[in-house]
């Protein structure tokens, strides 16, 4: 059924009015007055006819429409309008063949009748004839002038035939007309959204980050038209996911002043002060959104992210709450996940230590990348390991060092999750001559941008996970470098360096020194235990929810660090956790002196760096240097005890460094 709404009817009535008004101050009621009596005067008075056809559609009684209107036949057969109110009688009483007949006939005698075409696309698109429908709304668009009605029900039919990029092509068509209209604003932003999710899977990732650009433009445009609270959080996501929390927070701040009862908006705000270091103002939030809605469970998760509990008899109450909440019947995966997190993070910081783990492993168990759920695990990461050490030699960085770029401004610091690579960054990026960019995904984006554009007629050693660099040009290699320059560059005004702190580039070095062999590495180490422990506590995805392929991945982690420590033209600078937590000022001087930096003391107060942090890590870098981390994995010792022997067993066989074995 075509839902005709009491608006849309209201402007067919208000339509009909405005032909017999002969006052600005006319009422409608006194229209309908002397429609009914000119009627009575004239029975061929087709405007009184259709005043009161109208009026009746107005009152919802079709039948009633239709009976003024038949009992002057001449005035639905011969006149628009009358065709076009028995269309709309004919659509109430679910009549589509009826009304299709009367609007087919309205747009014959009258072109211009936009909703007649648009009407005619709905009942198309019902009796599924999409074709007729896609011709139908086609018409409209023609004609419209506001609204757009009929461009977004088109792009709307488009999506729905996975014709996306058509949909998309028509929306932007239509505001080259009226750049400003807001739904076609929030109707292209949603499908670029959508569009860029998609081609972001096909790994065309600059693509993605140019259409999540452009659907912020949407978002902006609308929102500064006709903002409400929905479109003002919609924006305000994009920006926090296009690293632009400052403007998210404004973003989400007006989405509260506009409804200050929306606990969606009220704990979007929280988590976006959050990672501004604003945790005061985010602990209030956070507890004025759950008094509106305490049964929002991404929320309970983000907020015991961002403090450390207390024993007491408020977080007593805070924990029975959730576990209240968790015992609810049908809960959906998701929520369940979320308060196992939640609920172990408090149990964590109180001392329940081993109710705590029993918490941190059912939540990861419901995550779709643990063994239990995951329909397969391919090890590609082994596989990238085995063809990097097949393809970068020490003999082919010698063949390549003088096709690279010399800018020094790259700093990239890796390691394993939660080994360290914010802290050391917020330490950095404390320092005057340098900016943080934080964790990019843009060495990925390259490897598949060059295994793209190489062809089948240039034979190369590369395979599946090996870049093709024996075949790209100097030009390509360059031109790549300088987008990565002009990524860091976004986030600099005149700082020498600027660090890129995406841990798992440790996959990457090969291709980072292969296009800047003068970038600097930074490598963060941590005691393997705490850091599969840490990883296993922070609700992160595959491999990082399943301590079987932590185990895997942390082994295979080791084997490419040692090979590109043998083979890379840049000297990695090791900056191991435990001797910077005891030794922050010797550590953090090393750490400048491998970078080319003078000694700055600011580095010293990394926690007052107002700099966003959008990582798990985002509570830990507001606090000064503490020791209590190093070790923690054995609050969790006698269930992590088979995992630590198998760690053992693989240092001591590896002799890793020399360093260290796991747990001594």
């Amino acid at each position: 059924m075509i839902e005709l709404t009491p608006k849309r009817i209201g402007k067919l009535f208000d339509s009909a009015c405005n032909r017999m008004r002969t006052s600005a101050l006319q009422s409608k009621d006194a229209i309908v007055r002397t429609s009914l009596q000119r009627l009575a005067e004239n029975a061929n008075d087709h405007a009184a006819v259709h005043v009161l056809a109208a009026a009746s559609l107005a009152r919802q009684n079709p039948a009633e429409s239709l009976r003024i209107l038949e009992s002057q036949p001449q005035s639905v057969i011969e006149n628009a309008t009358g065709n076009r109110l028995a269309g709309y009688a004919w659509l109430l009483k679910d009549e589509l063949a009826r009304a299709r007949t009367c609007f087919d006939r309205a747009v014959r005698l009258d072109p211009h009748l936009t909703d007649c075409w648009n009407l005619l696309g709905k009942i198309a698109e019902g009796q599924e004839r999409p074709d007729d429908a896609v011709r139908y709304y086609r018409r409209a668009i023609v004609f419209e002038n506001a609204g757009h009605e009929s461009a977004i029900a088109l792009s709307k039919l488009q999506a729905k035939q996975a014709r996306v990029r058509d949909a998309i092509h028509t929306l932007r068509i239509s505001l080259l007309r009226d750049q400003r209209e807001p739904k076609l604003n929030l109707a292209l932003a949603r499908l670029l959204e959508r569009r860029a999710v998609a081609i972001g899977k096909q790994r065309y990732h600059k693509r993605a980050l140019r259409l999540r650009k452009e659907a912020l433009e949407c978002y902006e445009r609308a929102n500064a038209a006709a903002p409400t609270c929905k479109t003002l959080i919609a924006q305000g996501l994009l920006e926090q996911r296009l690293e632009r929390i400052e403007a998210a927070v404004e973003s989400f701040r007006r989405a509260v002043a506009r409804n200050p009862q929306s606990s969606i908006a009220l704990s979007s705000l929280a988590a976006a002060n959050v990672d501004l270091g604003h945790l005061d103002k985010a602990h209030e939030q956070f507890k004025a959104a759950f008094a509106l809605d305490p049964t929002r469970a991404i929320g309970h998760f983000r907020y015991t992210r961002a403090q450390k509990f207390k024993p007491g008899v408020e977080t007593t109450r805070y924990t029975k709450q959730l576990r209240q909440q968790l015992a609810a019947d049908h809960l959906p995966r998701r929520q369940r996940l979320h308060l196992h997190f939640a609920i172990a993070k408090v149990l964590d910081d109180t001392g329940e230590h081993d109710e705590a783990w029993k918490h941190f492993d059912l939540g990861n168990r419901l995550n779709p990348g643990h063994s239990d759920r995951a329909v397969s695990r391919p090890s590609t990461l082994r596989e990238h390991a085995e063809e990097c050490e097949q393809f970068f030699t020490r003999e082919w960085f010698e063949t390549q060092s003088r096709r690279g770029s010399h800018d020094t401004t790259p700093v990239l610091i890796v390691g394993m999750p939660r080994s360290g690579t914010t802290l050391t960054e917020q330490i950095l990026s404390s320092h005057p001559m340098v900016a943080g960019a934080g964790e990019l995904n843009h060495w990925n984006q390259i490897r598949h941008e060059i295994a793209r554009e190489r062809t089948d007629s240039q034979p190369s050693r590369r395979s599946e996970f090996t870049p093709g660099l024996d075949t790209i040009s100097t030009a390509d290699l360059g031109r790549l470098a300088g987008d990565y320059i002009e990524r860091l560059n976004e986030v600099r005004t005149d700082e020498r360096h600027v660090t890129d702190k995406m841990p798992t580039n440790f996959m990457f070095l090969g291709l980072v020194a292969t296009l800047f062999p003068k970038a600097t590495i930074i490598h963060c180490r941590r005691n393997p235990m705490d850091v599969l422990t840490s990883c296993y506590c922070q609700n992160l995805s595959a491999p990082f929810c399943d301590l079987d392929q932590l185990v895997a991945y942390h082994r295979t982690y080791r084997r490419m660090m040692r090979h590109w420590e043998r083979v890379l033209p840049i000297r990695i600078h090791t900056v191991d956790y435990e001797a910077m937590v005891c030794e922050p000022e010797a550590q953090t001087r090393a750490l400048l002196s491998h970078c080319g930096l003078p000694w700055d003391a600011k580095c010293l107060e990394f926690q007052s760096n107002a700099r966003a942090v959008h990582t798990p890590s985002k509570w830990q870098v507001r606090q000064p240097m503490y020791r209590s981390s190093v070790e923690k994995w054995r609050r969790f010792e006698k269930h992590l005890a088979p995992i630590a022997t198998r760690i053992q067993a693989e240092l001591d066989d590896e002799n890793w460094h020399g360093e260290r074995a796991a747990g001594h």
